[in-house]
């Protein structure tokens, strides 16, 4: 008996744990929530777009070092 009277506290629990959901079930809570992904996945876009671009900024870096060092080995042959 205790687990039922634990499964039916977790029930009633649950829609009051989340007034967050009810508040955005309207039309404009919904194309607010809609827009702000939008906007979040266009700045997320953008930054992997930038990381991007420096990981070939620092692989470009490491080739440099590694061709020099090469270089300067084959001057001591």
């Amino acid at each position: 008996m205790p687990q039922k009277k634990a499964i039916k506290q977790k029930k009633a629990a649950a829609p009051a744990a989340s007034p967050l959901r009810a508040e955005k079930q309207t039309l404009d809570g919904l194309r607010q929530e809609c827009e702000r992904l939008r906007a979040e996945l266009a700045a997320s876009r953008h930054e992997i777009s930038d990381l991007r671009g420096r990981q070939e900024q620092v692989l470009n870096r490491i080739d440099w070092v590694l061709d020099s060092l090469d270089s300067l080995s084959q001057l001591d042959n």
